[in-house]
């Protein structure tokens, strides 16, 4: 995992604002190796890897941006993040008329991913220059650890220049608060995963979300609120307490869970590429395509069960309701066979992966979570082991012997491609340096 510093060197400016003056300074973001604020200043034509702002206004908008920072993920691929997303996850949004890097950050419930993207504009004063090939992550107690010295240096600035009960210390102090009682975290956390900011979810809502939780455990929750929390997409909690209440596949799963606390260091991909390791040698199968018929023996579904199963209407998650009879009541969502294959391998995987109570709904979904992450790697490898996938292809990585591949392990191309690249086998192509389009104007108008 990666370091997450904001480092300062005081320096008083010329700033009207006596606030902004007293709190102006060199200012270096840092994640590992990499100085997202590395940057060309315009006029003197010099690369420095810190910049000449005011503190204040970066501390203010991480203290007010903390909870959804913290807890609230990117949005399904294929989803443009609207305004108020933006905001809360883009450091541009620190705004106050100073020039940022173009950064964003998204929690993903182990950590915080970031994205960094170099933005020319003759016109500023500074060009940033760092480009981050692909997202970093960086833990999220690490992240708020460095956030959390960096907001209180500032206050403890602004103190020592006789600026006492600011709104920043204000702000802070309720954070901390919140932080500290067990129940409050869990609301503003909450609330965070549903998209609102603390105490801007109206209390109905709140209210449902909870009743909704009872139902679902917390675990599950935390993957179900990003995508039913606001109407905005055209879903809703009614949506959610339908699929509460709807009846799917039921099964008897014949395979034993172990539920376990990953380790946050390690990256969700290798977790669901062991346990799927682990199931195949149980299985003793170390190679062979696994066919339907044994997925869904894994499930304890019958075949005709799913041949019959038709959804009643799309819905953006997979789920399993684990029963009192020790049963799981699958609500698939896909419909194409090769995507039904890879959706039962994932909740196969969420099975003996689950992190939450024994009670908590099993959810498969396309957001970037770590617990989507690791079913997605924990049903790629099920599907199509890469030694198999390596022996198979015997040197010839062509497009046709791809194609071939798929169908010998009846996986979709762009799992065979993306199992290729994220081995070694094939270069990694190169990823859009942030994880959604961004319109230029959109950036103008929280730079400036």
């Amino acid at each position: 995992m990666t370091e997450f510093r904001l480092d300062l060197d005081w320096q008083a400016t010329g700033d009207a604002d006596p606030l902004l003056r007293d709190t102006s300074a060199w200012l270096a973001i840092r994640l590992g190796d990499a100085c997202l604020t590395r940057n060309l200043d315009t006029w003197s034509r010099t690369v420095r890897d810190n910049i000449l702002v005011s503190a204040y206004p970066v501390a203010m908008w991480l203290a007010a941006s903390w909870w959804r920072l913290s807890f609230e993920p990117l949005p399904a691929p294929g989803t443009q993040p609207d305004v108020d997303w933006r905001m809360a996850h883009e450091l541009g949004a620190a705004n106050h008329g100073y020039v940022w890097p173009r950064v964003v950050f998204a929690a993903d419930g182990q950590s915080i991913n970031v994205w960094a993207h170099q933005a020319d504009n003759p016109k500023q004063s500074a060009n940033y220059l760092c480009n981050l090939d692909a997202p970093r992550a960086v833990l999220l107690a690490d992240f708020q650890l460095g956030v959390t010295r960096f907001i209180e240096e500032v206050i403890y600035r602004a103190e020592a220049c006789d600026h006492r009960s600011t709104d920043l210390a204000a702000l802070w102090a309720a954070v901390r608060e919140d932080m500290s009682d067990e129940r409050a975290r869990a609301r503003r956390t909450l609330e965070a995963e549903l998209g609102f900011e603390p105490e801007e979810c109206p209390a109905e809502h709140i209210a449902h979300a909870l009743r909704l939780q009872d139902a679902t455990g917390t675990s599950a929750m935390s993957e179900l609120a990003p995508i039913f929390g606001k109407s905005r997409h055209g879903t809703a909690l009614d949506q959610l307490e339908a699929l509460k209440d709807a009846r799917g596949l039921m099964g008897a799963p014949q395979i034993t869970p172990s539920p376990h606390t990953p380790s946050p260091t390690t990256p969700p991909w290798q977790q669901g590429m062991a346990a799927a390791r682990a199931l195949r040698k149980q299985l003793g199968n170390c190679g062979a395509p696994i066919n339907n018929a044994q997925l869904l023996d894994l499930l304890g579904i019958t075949q005709s069960q799913e041949a019959a199963w038709q959804p009643q209407q799309k819905h953006p998650v997979g789920i399993a309701k684990p029963t009192s009879r020790g049963l799981i009541d699958f609500l698939p969502r896909k419909r194409h066979p090769i995507g039904k294959r890879f959706e039962l391998a994932r909740v196969v995987g969420e099975y003996m992966m689950r992190t939450g109570a024994e009670s908590d709904w099993l959810v498969e979904s396309d957001l970037a979570t770590a617990t989507q992450k690791r079913q997605r790697a924990f049903a790629a490898e099920l599907l199509c082991p890469i030694d198999a996938l390596v022996e198979f292809l015997d040197g010839d990585y062509s497009e046709s012997a791809q194609e071939d591949a798929a169908d010998h392990f009846e996986v979709g191309e762009t799992t065979i491609a993306a199992l290729l690249a994220n081995n070694a086998c094939l270069p990694i192509a190169e990823s859009a340096r942030l994880p959604y389009r961004v319109q230029t104007q959109a950036f103008q108008r929280l730079d400036t």
